[in-house]
C-alpha cells in the first residue's frame, strides 16, 4: 500500500518549482555552549516554518522571523548553513515577487555581514550558488539591492578566493547590461570592471569571458556591449615581425588578450559572428572592425592559420543572412579602410584588392574549401559554402580573387555528394545552389578552369559532369568558349595516350552538341589551312590567361574553328578506322554530326577519309559499332560530294555486303540497326546501287545459304518504309526464284518465309511488288488483244510462274490473304487500271490477278507470228492457266501408299542428323510428311479411310508391329519418333528446327493411338531444347560480341509453337478418352434404393480408371514442365521491359528489345492457353514457383485480372489438402506439386493482399464460404489457424476501404467467424495436425479410382501405368531389338509421384504450429482488430481472448521475463495501440512492471518494453503518480525503530528505478506534472535515507529526468542536484577514498554519471554552478603550479595521488564516471 503524502503539502508547494529541503542533523551545534545551542534551536525553528507555505506571502513572513532568529546572537558563525542557502537560494525563483527577492536579498546581506569576507570566503560554495542566478530575471528594484550584495560583500573577498568564481561572476552579471539604456547598466559595468581589477589578472578575466562568450548564447548581447567598452584595440600591431617579436613589443593589457592562447579569442570572435541574433553579429563585426582589422600582427602572426580561417569564414557567412548593415561591415573588414588620395605618403597604402589578397584571401579560401570538402549528408550544410561564394560575388574585389579558387572545388563537391546523398530531393537542394553560383560566375572564368582542368589534370570526367549538370548553354558559352573547348580536347587526345577514351568521346559529343550552328561558318571562309598543335594551345591559353581589363578577343574565327574540327575530326576517324578502333564508330558519328553543324558546307571531301572507308572490305571482320558510325559517315560524305563515282560504287558494295552479313546472324543482333542503316544510305544515295548489291549478294546465295535468313531479316524490317520498293524488288524476285529449284539450299529458307509471311500482315506487300511490276508491261496497257514482237512475253510468264511457286508452296494463310488483302489503289493506278479495264470486280489482289488472267487468255498473236513468238505465248497461256488453278483449287494431290519410302526416308533422315547437309532435311521431311499423310490418313481426307486397309496389309507383309498396346491400330514406328527427337536435339538442326517442328507437330494425329507414351519425352526434348537455346540467347546479348552463332531466336519460337501444340493435342486426346470411360447414367427412381443401385452400377472397371488416371499424370507433369520453361522466359522479357536488365551493348539495343517482347509474348500465349486449359493444376505450378521469383503479376496477367476466376481453384487446392470431401472429383487437385496447405495459405494471403480493394467484392462469397469451411472443420485447418487469421485481417482491412464494406450484415457475419476461430486458435496449445479421414468419407468411386482390382493402392504413374500395360499385353518377339515407346516413357520418369489418396494420408501428420508462430501471425493481425470487428465490444473481447490465453500466462510465468519472448510482447504492443483495450492488457503489464525481476529483460526485449511501457503510461495517467507515491521514505516495519530492513531497502531502489525508467520510456516532457512531486520524494528519501546504496538511484531517477525534459522545466532541480552531488564529492574529499565500502561507492559512481550526463548536455543553467565540481576555464588545459584545486573533482583527484597534468589529460579524454571508477576501484 502506497504512504500517504506528506501533511505538509500546500498548493504552493505543488507549484513552486524548489523541493522543500528536511532540517538535517549539524553535529558542530552539540559541541557549542548553551547560548548557541539556543540559537541554533531558533534558527531550526524557523526553517521548520518553510514547510508550512502556503503563499508568497509566508515567504516575507517567515524569511523575516528567520532574520530575528539569526540576529538573536553575535556568533561569527552559522548554523544550518546549507539548509539556510538552500531556503534562500528557494525564494530567488524567478515566479516569485520581487518583494520575496528584496526579502531574502536583506538576509542575504546580514549573513554576509555576520561571516565577514574571511567566513564567506570559506564558505562562498555554500551561499554564492544561489545567488547568481538572479541578475538575469531580477527586477528593476531588485537589481541595485543585489549589486550592493555584490559590490560590498563579494567584491572584498581576497583574489585568491574570488578567483574560481570569476567566471559565474561574469555569467551573473552579463544580463545586466543587455540594456545600455537600463538604470543599472552604469554600475554593473562599473562593478565588472572593479571584479577584473581586483583579482588583478587581466589574462584570466579576458579567458574567463571568452569562454563565457564560446559556451553561452544568451550572454553574447551583454558580452558584445561590454567588449566593445573594454576590448583593447589590436589593429595598430604590425605585421612584418615573428611571431616573438610581435609578442614582445605588445604591451601587458594587449598580451593579456592573446595569451597564453591567442586562438581562444578568435575562437569567441568567431562564435559571437555566428549567432542568430542580427544585432549581436553587427556588434561583433564593429568590433573586429575598430579593434582586430585583418591586417593585425595578431591575425597574421600570432594566430594559428586555422583560427584565422575558422575566423574568417564566421565573418563571410553572414552574408547569409542577406541584410545590408552587415554586409557593409564585412566588406569593410575584408577590404580594409579606403586608400588615401594623398599618393605622396611614404609607404603608399594598398588598394582594396591588393589588401584583401595579402591578408584576406587566403583564409577565405582555405576556409571555403574546408566546407566545400565536408562529408557531411545534411543538404543545408552541403549547400551552404555554396551560397557564401555566390553572396561574396556581390564585391567583384572579393569575387574576382574567390571564384577561380573554389569553382572546381565546388563542382567535385557536387559530384560527390551525388553518389553520398540520403535520397535524390536532397542532392537536388544542392545542385540548386551550387547551379545558382554557377550561373553567377562569368563565363570566361569559367572556362578558363576548364581549360586548365584539361591541360594540366586531364580531369575529363569533371569537366563533362559539369557539361551535363550545370547550365552551359549561355550565348558567350557556346558561340566562344566551347569551340576552343573542343580544339583543346582533339589535341590532347592527339598528345596524351592514356587518356579514358570513352570518357573523351561523351565529352566531345555533349560539347558538339551545345554548340550552335551559327557559332560555326562554312571552311572555305577560314583564314587558315594549317595548323600546329602546341601553337594552337599556346593562342588558346593566351586568350584565357589575359586579365578582365584587356580585350577579350577570340583567338580563332568560326570558319576558322570549323576547318580546324573538320580536320582534326577526319584524322581521327582516319586513324581509328584504319586501327578498327572500338571508337570508330562512335567517332564517325561524331563526324557526321559535326558536318551538320556547319552550314553552307555542300562539298567536303578528305583523301585519308575516303580511303580509310573504302578500306573496309567484306572480307575482314568489322565491328558492328564501327561499321555502323563509318556507314553514316559514308553517306554524308556521299551526300557532301566527298567521293568519285567509281568510289561511290566500290563502297556501296562493300558496305551493303558488311551490312548483309550481320543480318546473316541468326540470334538477331543487329538486324534493326543494320536495315536502319541501309536505309539511311539508300537515301542519300537515290538510286539502285543498294539495290544491284543485294541483288548479288541473293544471287550468290547457293554459295552461302544464309543470305535467304539475311533477306527476311531485311523484309521483315523494311516492309514499313514507304518506298520500300527502291531496295526489296530485284532481291525478292531472285529470293523466289529458289522456289523452282528443288534442291536448292535457299528454297527451303524461302519455305520457311513465306510461312512466316502468312502468319503477317506484309502479304500485301508481297502482292503489291508483283502487282506493280506487271503493271508495268506495255501490252497490258493497249486496247486490242495481240502480242507483238516487241513484247516481253518471257517477263510476263516469270511474274505468273513466281505467283504460282508462292501460292503453291506458301503456307494457306497466304492463299487466303491473297483474297482478303485489298489492292492499294491511288489515282494515278485507278486511271491505269481503268485504261486496261482491270477496275471493276473483287478488288483484291485474288481478284486482280483472276482479271489479268482471263485478260491473259484473250490475247491472240499475228498470223505472221514467228515460231518463238507462239511457243511464247503458248508458255503464257499455260503459266496463266496453272496459276488460275492454284487460286481456285486445292494443289494437294493423293499419292500411292508406300511403306518402304515411310522406312527408308526415316533412315536416311536419321543417318543425316550429324551431318553439315542440313538443309536437305527439309526436303526429306517435307516427302516423309506427304507419305504418313498417304499411308495413315488425318482424318479428313477420303484417301485415307481409302487406303486405311492396305497400309495394314502393307505393315503385316513386311513384319512390322501395328500395335503398340495390344489394341489395333494406324501408327508410325517407334523409329521415328527417335529420330524426330534427336533431330530437334541436334545443335546443327537450328537453322532448319522450324522444318522439324512443322513436321512433328503435322504428324501428331498419326501419332493419336501412342500419344501419352511418348508423350513425356517429347515434352522433355522440348523443354531441354527450349531452356538451352535462351541461355544462348541470353548469353550472346549479354555480350559485346558483334557475331555469334550461338542460340538462334527462330529456333527458339519454333519450339515453342511446337511445345503448345502437342501440349494442346495430348490435352483434347485426354478429354476425348475421359468421355469415353464415363458410363451412360441409369435412369432410376429416387430414393434410397435408387442411390444404391446407381452406386452400384457406377463402378467402373479398376484398368480403366488406371489407365485414365496414369494418361491424366502424364499430362499433367508435362503441364508443369511446360509452365517451368515458359515462366523464366516471360519474367526475362519481363524484366527487360521495366528496365532492371538491360543490353549490355548498347549498339543493339532496338534488336534487344525486339527480341525480348517477341519471346515474353510467346511464352505468355503459351502459359495462358495451358491455364485455361488446366487452370487449377497450372495453378499449383505457379504457386510452386512462387517461393523462389513472385508470380502475381503473371496471374494477373493470365487471368486478365480477374481474381473472381483465379481465387476459386486457389481454395480447392486447399480444400483437396485438407478436406477434400467437400469437393467434387472433377473439382480435386491432382497433388502432383509439392506443395503443403500450409504454403498454399501462405500464397493466398499473399495473392489477396496484392488485390486492388475494389476486387474483394467479387471474391467475397469465395471468402466467406472458404471461412465457414475453416470453422465448421476446424479440426482439419487447426494446424494453419495463423494464417486463416491473417488471411481474414486482410479481407477485414480492404473491405473497409470499399463501398461494399458499408453492409452492416455481411461484416458482422465475418467478425463472428473471426471471433470463433480466434478463440480456437488460441485456445490450440501445441496442437496437432487434421485427424485422418475415415475411410468411409471416401465413395466407392473415389477409392476405386485409386485402387487396383484388388483393392490395393497403386500409385498411378506414368511408369506404374506403363508396366501395366506391358504386363497385360505382351511384346511380339519382332520388338526385342527395337526401342519401345513404353521405354522411352521409362527413361523419362525415375520417380513415381504419390495419388491424391496417398498424399492425404502423408498429410494426416500435420506439424505443429508453436506460440511464436501465432503471436507473429497476431502481430499482423491485431492491427486489423477495428476494421474487422467493427463493434468496440467485439473489439475489447478478442482483446480479453488475447489477454487471457496470450498475453496473461506469458507475464505472469515464473518464468518470467524470459517467458515473455519478442513475439508476445509485439503482440502486446500491438494490443495496447488499441483504445479502450486497457482492460485487456493493463493489469498484466502493471504486475510484469511491479515484479522484481523485470530489470533482467534482456537487451534485445528492452526497445520493445520501452514502448509497452510508453503506452501503459499513455493510457492510465494516475501511473505515474503511483509509482511516485509507492516510493516511501518511511519503514512500515515495527520492529526497525531506526532506518530501513534490507528488504524495504531492496524495495525502494527497485520503486525508483521504476520511476526512472517510466521517465525514459514517457515522450518529451510527458509528466511535467509530476516533476514537483518527484522532487519531494526525492529530497524526502536523500534526506531521510540510512542507506547509502540508495542514493545511487536516486541519481538514476535525475538522470532519467534531465534526459527526457525541456531544460526550461529543469531550474527547480538544480539547487537540489548541485547540493547532493557537493555533499557525496564532498564525504569523499573529507574522508578517505580509498577506504570507502561498495554500497558508498556505488552511490559515487552514480554521482558522476549524473555529473557526466549534465555536462555533455551543456545547460546553460547550470554553467553558474559547475565550477563547484570541474575547472571551466583555460586554468584546465594551462595549469598554474600555485593554483588550489578548489573543484570537487580536482580535489578529488589530488586526494587520489593523480598528478594534476595526468588528471587533466584524463578530464580531456574520459568522463568523470570512468576516472573515479578507474582511481577509486
Amino acid at each position: 500500500m502506497a504512504p500517504t503524502p506528506p501533511s505538509t503539502s500546500s498548493i504552493l508547494q505543488t507549484i513552486s518549482p524548489l523541493p522543500f529541503i528536511l532540517s538535517k542533523s549539524d553535529d558542530s551545534v552539540r559541541k557549542k555552549d548553551p547560548k548557541y545551542k539556543r540559537y541554533a534551536a531558533n534558527i531550526d525553528k524557523a526553517l521548520v516554518l518553510f514547510e508550512r507555505v502556503e503563499d508568497w506571502a509566508d515567504y516575507i513572513s517567515f524569511l523575516g522571523k528567520l532574520l530575528r532568529a539569526l540576529q538573536s546572537h553575535t556568533a561569527q558563525q552559522i548554523p544550518y548553513s546549507s539548509i539556510i542557502a538552500n531556503r534562500l537560494a528557494q525564494s530567488l525563483h524567478p515566479n516569485l515577487p520581487s518583494g520575496v527577492h528584496q526579502k531574502a536579498l536583506e538576509l542575504y546581506g546580514y549573513i554576509f555581514g555576520v561571516l565577514g569576507k574571511d567566513g564567506l570566503s570559506q564558505e562562498l560554495h555554500i551561499w554564492i550558488p544561489g545567488l547568481l542566478p538572479l541578475m538575469s530575471y531580477a527586477s528593476i528594484n531588485v537589481k541595485p539591492h543585489l549589486l550592493h550584495i555584490l559590490e560590498s560583500y563579494i567584491l572584498p573577498i581576497p583574489a585568491e578566493a574570488l578567483r574560481p568564481i570569476i567566471r559565474p561572476l561574469l555569467l551573473a552579471l552579463l544580463p545586466g547590461i543587455d540594456d545600455e539604456t537600463s538604470e543599472s547598466f552604469g554600475d554593473t559595468l562599473n562593478l565588472i570592471d572593479r571584479f577584473r581589477a581586483h583579482i588583478a589578472d587581466d589574462q584570466y578575466f579576458w579567458q574567463c569571458f571568452f569562454l563565457i562568450v564560446l559556451s553561452s548564447e544568451d550572454r553574447l548581447l551583454g558580452a558584445v556591449i561590454y567588449a566593445a567598452r573594454k576590448f583593447p584595440s589590436l589593429s595598430a600591431i604590425p605585421n612584418d615581425k615573428t611571431k616573438e617579436e610581435v609578442l614582445e613589443c605588445l604591451p601587458d593589457d594587449l598580451k593579456a588578450v592573446v595569451t597564453p592562447e591567442p586562438g581562444l579569442t578568435v575562437r569567441a570572435l568567431g562564435k559571437g559572428l555566428e549567432d542568430e541574433q542580427i544585432l549581436v553579429q553587427r556588434g561583433f563585426l564593429e568590433l573586429l572592425i575598430r579593434n582586430l582589422q585583418l591586417q593585425s600582427g595578431v591575425l597574421q602572426k600570432l594566430v594559428a592559420p586555422h583560427d584565422l580561417t575558422l575566423l574568417v569564414i564566421s565573418a563571410s557567412s553572414v552574408v547569409l543572412r542577406r541584410d545590408m548593415s552587415l554586409n557593409r561591415r564585412l566588406w569593410t573588414w575584408l577590404l580594409g579602410p579606403e586608400p588615401s588620395p594623398d599618393h605622396s605618403q611614404s609607404p603608399p597604402t594598398l588598394s582594396r584588392s591588393e589588401y584583401f589578397r595579402n591578408y584576406g584571401l587566403r583564409s577565405l579560401v582555405a576556409g571555403l574549401k574546408e566546407l566545400i570538402l565536408s562529408v557531411s549528408p545534411d543538404p543545408i550544410s552541403r549547400a551552404r559554402p555554396y551560397r557564401i561564394c555566390l553572396s561574396l560575388m556581390d564585391r567583384w574585389e572579393v569575387g574576382s580573387l574567390v571564384v577561380p579558387e573554389v569553382l572546381i572545388p565546388i563542382v567535385r563537391s557536387v559530384r560527390r555528394y551525388k553518389t553520398e546523398a540520403l535520397v535524390d530531393a536532397h542532392y537536388q537542394e544542392v545542385l540548386k545552389s551550387a547551379s545558382a553560383f554557377f550561373d553567377g560566375v562569368e563565363a570566361r572564368n569559367i572556362w578558363a578552369d576548364a581549360f586548365k582542368l584539361i591541360i594540366t589534370e586531364h580531369d575529363l570526367e569533371l569537366l563533362l559532369f559539369i557539361i551535363r549538370t550545370f547550365n552551359v548553354r549561355e550565348e558567350e558559352m557556346v558561340i566562344v568558349h566551347l569551340p576552343l573547348i573542343l580544339v583543346t580536347l582533339f589535341i590532347l587526345r592527339k598528345q596524351v595516350q592514356s587518356l579514358n577514351r570513352r570518357i573523351w568521346l561523351e565529352l566531345a559529343s555533349e560539347i558538339l552538341e551545345a554548340i550552335p550552328i551559327r557559332a560555326l561558318l562554312p571552311t572555305a571562309q577560314s583564314e587558315i589551312y594549317t595548323f600546329n598543335d602546341a601553337e594552337t594551345l599556346e593562342r588558346i591559353s593566351q586568350f584565357y590567361d589575359r586579365s578582365p581589363d584587356e580585350p577579350s578577343t577570340p583567338p580563332y574565327l568560326p570558319a576558322t574553328i570549323s576547318w580546324i574540327l573538320l580536320t582534326a575530326t577526319a584524322e581521327l576517324v582516319t586513324s581509328t578506322l584504319n586501327d578498327f578502333d572500338p571508337d570508330a564508330g562512335d567517332i564517325s558519328i561524331f563526324a557526321v554530326n559535326l558536318l551538320a553543324k556547319i552550314p553552307g558546307e555542300s562539298t567536303w571531301r578528305n583523301d585519308a577519309l575516303v580511303q580509310a572507308l573504302l578500306g573496309l572490305s567484306p572480307s575482314l571482320h568489322v565491328p558492328y559499332q564501327v561499321l555502323y558510325g563509318a556507314t553514316r559517315l559514308l553517306g554524308v560524305v556521299i551526300e557532301r560530294n566527298g567521293m568519285i563515282r567509281q568510289e561511290i560504287d566500290l563502297s556501296i558494295r562493300n558496305f551493303t555486303e558488311l551490312h548483309w552479313n550481320y543480318l546473316s546472324i541468326p540470334t538477331g543482333k543487329f538486324h534493326v540497326e543494320s536495315v536502319t542503316s541501309l536505309w539511311d544510305l539508300q537515301s542519300k544515295c537515290k538510286d539502285h546501287r543498294i539495290e544491284a548489291a543485294i541483288s548479288n549478294l541473293v544471287a550468290d546465295a547457293h554459295k552461302k545459304p544464309e543470305a535467304g535468313h539475311a533477306f527476311i531479316n531485311l523484309w521483315a524490317h523494311s516492309v514499313d518504309y514507304a518506298n520500300f520498293e527502291a531496295i526489296l524488288t530485284r532481291p525478292l524476285l531472285l529470293m523466289l526464284d529458289s522456289l523452282e529449284d528443288k534442291y536448292s539450299p535457299l528454297r527451303s529458307i524461302s519455305l520457311a518465309w513465306l510461312e512466316m509471311l502468312g502468319a503477317s500482315s506484309t502479304t500485301n506487300r508481297l502482292y503489291g511488288i508483283l502487282v506493280s511490276r506487271i503493271l508495268k508491261l506495255p501490252f497490258l496497257r493497249r486496247q486490242e488483244y495481240s502480242f507483238g514482237e516487241d513484247d516481253d512475253l518471257e517477263l510476263f510468264l516469270y511474274y505468273l510462274k513466281t505467283l504460282t511457286n508462292i501460292l503453291a508452296m506458301g503456307p494457306p494463310s497466304l492463299c487466303a490473304s491473297l483474297g482478303t488483302d485489298m489492292i492499294s489503289v491511288d489515282a494515278s493506278r485507278s486511271n491505269l487500271l481503268q485504261h486496261m479495264g482491270l477496275e471493276e470486280g473483287d478488288p483484291s489482289y485474288r481478284g486482280f490477278f483472276i482479271r489479268v488472267i482471263l485478260r491473259t487468255l484473250k490475247y491472240g498473236i499475228p498470223e505472221d507470228s514467228s515460231p518463238e513468238l507462239q511457243e511464247s505465248l503458248s508458255r503464257v497461256l499455260r503459266g496463266a492457266l496453272q496459276l488460275l488453278s492454284v487460286i481456285l483449287m486445292n494443289p494437294d494431290k493423293p499419292m500411292t501408299p508406300e511403306l518402304a519410302v515411310e522406312q527408308a526416308l526415316t533412315s536416311r533422315l536419321s543417318s543425316n542428323l550429324h551431318k553439315n547437309d542440313i538443309y536437305t532435311q527439309t526436303l526429306i521431311l517435307d516427302v516423309l510428311f506427304r507419305t504418313l499423310k498417304v499411308n495413315y490418313g488425318d482424318g479428313t481426307s477420303e484417301n485415307a479411310n481409302i487406303h486405311q486397309d492396305s497400309v495394314i496389309k502393307l505393315r503385316d507383309s513386311v513384319d512390322i508391329q501395328s500395335s503398340v498396346d495390344g489394341q489395333s491400330g494406324r501408327g508410325p514406328t517407334s523409329s521415328l519418333i527417335q529420330c524426330v527427337i534427336d533431330g530437334i536435339s541436334t545443335d546443327q538442326n537450328q537453322p532448319v528446327l522450324d522444318s522439324w517442328v512443322k513436321f512433328l507437330v503435322d504428324c501428331l494425329p498419326f501419332f493419336s493411338d501412342v500419344l501419352f507414351q511418348i508423350l513425356i519425352p517429347v515434352v522433355e526434348c522440348f523443354c531441354s531444347q527450349i531452356k538451352k537455346t535462351f541461355e544462348e540467347l541470353k548469353g550472346v546479348y549479354g555480350s559485346k560480341s558483334s557475331i555469334s552463332q550461338e542460340g538462334s531466336e527462330g529456333a527458339l519460337f519454333a519450339l515453342m509453337h511446337g511445345l503448345e501444340h502437342i501440349m494442346v493435342a495430348a490435352h483434347d486426346k485426354l478429354l476425348d478418352e475421359e468421355s469415353k470411360t464415363v458410363n451412360p447414367k441409369t435412369p432410376v427412381e429416387p430414393g434410397f434404393f435408387g442411390n444404391v443401385i446407381s452406386g452400384v452400377f457406377s463402378v467402373e472397371s479398376p484398368q480403366a480408371r488406371s489407365a485414365a488416371a496414369n494418361n491424366r499424370l502424364t499430362v499433367l507433369l508435362c503441364f508443369q514442365d511446360c509452365i517451368k520453361i515458359c515462366h523464366p522466359i516471360w519474367l526475362w522479357g519481363e524484366e527487360i521491359a521495366r528496365g532492371t536488365q538491360t543490353d549490355p551493348d548498347s549498339a543493339s539495343n532496338e534488336s534487344f528489345m525486339y527480341i525480348s517482347s517477341r519471346m515474353k509474348y510467346r511464352a505468355r500465349r503459351i502459359l495462358e492457353r495451358l491455364y485455361m486449359t488446366e487452370t487449377m493444376e497450372s495453378l499449383e505450378t505457379l504457386i510452386d514457383l512462387h517461393r523462389v521469383t513472385p508470380v502475381f503479376k503473371l496471374l494477373h496477367v493470365l487471368d486478365g485480372s480477374r481474381p473472381k476466376l483465379t481465387l476459386p481453384y486457389i481454395l480447392n487446392a486447399i480444400y483437396s489438402r485438407t478436406n477434400p470431401v467437400i469437393l467434387e472429383s472433377s473439382a480435386r487437385s491432382s497433388l502432383t506439386t509439392d506443395l503443403s496447405d500450409y504454403q498454399l495459405l501462405e500464397f493466398l494471403v499473399d495473392y489477396v493482399s496484392s488485390l486492388e480493394n475494389d476486387a474483394i467484392e467479387e471474391i467475397w462469397m469465395d471468402c466467406m464460404a472458404f471461412i465457414k469451411d475453416v470453422q465448421a472443420n476446424v479440426s482439419y485447418y487447426r494446424h494453419v489457424l495463423p494464417s486463416v487469421l491473417v488471411f481474414i485481417s486482410i479481407i477485414g482491412s480492404k473491405v473497409d476501404l470499399t463501398n461494399f464494406g458499408e453492409q452492416r450484415r455481411l461484416r458482422k457475419e465475418l467478425a463472428d467467424m473471426f471471433l470463433k476461430l480466434l478463440n480456437s486458435a488460441v485456445t490450440a496449445r501445441q496442437v496437432s495436425g487434421i485427424t485422418t479421414p475415415e475411410p468411409s468419407v471416401l465413395s466407392l468411386g473415389e477409392k476405386d479410382r485409386y485402387s487396383d482390382s484388388d483393392g490395393t493402392q497403386t500409385p498411378t504413374s506414368v511408369t506404374a501405368s506403363t508396366t501395366t500395360t506391358i504386363t497385360s499385353h505382351p511384346q511380339p518377339p519382332t520388338l526385342q531389338t527395337q526401342l519401345s515407346f513404353q521405354q522411352l516413357s521409362l527413361s523419362s520418369s525415375s520417380t513415381m509421384p504419390l495419388t491424391p489418396v496417398e498424399k492425404i494420408d502423408a498429410s494426416n501428420s500435420k506439424p505443429k504450429f508453436s506460440q511464436d508462430e501465432l503471436c507473429k501471425a497476431l502481430a499482423v493481425v491485431v492491427p486489423s482488430f477495428q476494421k474487422i470487428l467493427l463493434e468496440s465490444d467485439r473489439v475489447l473481447a478478442a482483446c480479453t481472448t488475447l489477454g487471457t490465453s496470450i498475453i496473461s500466462p506469458a507475464l505472469k510465468s515464473k518464468g518470467f521475463p524470459s517467458s515473455a519472448n519478442a513475439a508476445v510482447l509485439e503482440v502486446l504492443y500491438q494490443v495496447a495501440k488499441i483504445p479502450a483495450t486497457e482492460k485487456a492488457w493493463k493489469a498484466s503489464v502493471t504486475d510484469a512492471y511491479y515484479d522484481s525481476k523485470f530489470f533482467t529483460v534482456g537487451e534485445i526485449l528492452r526497445p520493445k518494453w520501452r514502448d509497452i511501457v510508453r503506452q501503459w503510461l499513455k493510457n492510465d495517467k494516475e501511473r505515474m503518480p503511483d509509482l511516485i507515491a509507492r516510493v516511501s521514505s518511511h519503514s512500515s516495519n515495527a520492529n526497525v525503530l531506526f532506518g530501513w530492513s534490507d528488504q524495504e531497502s531492496v524495495m525502494r531502489r527497485l520503486n525508483l528505478r521504476r520511476v526512472a525508467f517510466a521517465y525514459m520510456c514517457g515522450e518529451k516532457d510527458q509528466f511535467l506534472t509530476n516533476l514537483r512531486e518527484t522532487l519531494d520524494k526525492l529530497s524526502e528519501l536523500v534526506s531521510s535515507s540510512v542507506c547509502a546504496s540508495i542514493r545511487s538511484d536516486v541519481f538514476l531517477c535525475l538522470r532519467g529526468i534531465i534526459l527526457r525534459t525541456s531544460p526550461v522545466h529543469l531550474p527547480p532541480f538544480w539547487t537540489f542536484i548541485y547540493t547532493e552531488l557537493q555533499d557525496v564529492f564532498s564525504e569523499l574529499t573529507n574522508g578517505d577514498p580509498n577506504k570507502l565500502r561498495p554500497e558508498n561507492l556505488q552511490g559515487v559512481f552514480a554521482a558522476c554519471k549524473l555529473l557526466d550526463t549534465i555536462l555533455v548536455l551543456g545547460s546553460e543553467e547550470f554553467q553558474v554552478h559547475q565550477w563547484l565540481f570541474i575547472k571551466d576555464t583555460l586554468e584546465a588545459a594551462f595549469p598554474k603550479a600555485e593554483a588550489s584545486p578548489l573543484p570537487l573533482i580536482d580535489r578529488l583527484s589530488f586526494l587520489l595521488g593523480v598528478p594534476m597534468s595526468t588528471a587533466m589529460t584524463v578530464c580531456a579524454y574520459v568522463p568523470i564516471a570512468q576516472r573515479v571508477q578507474l582511481t577509486v576501484l
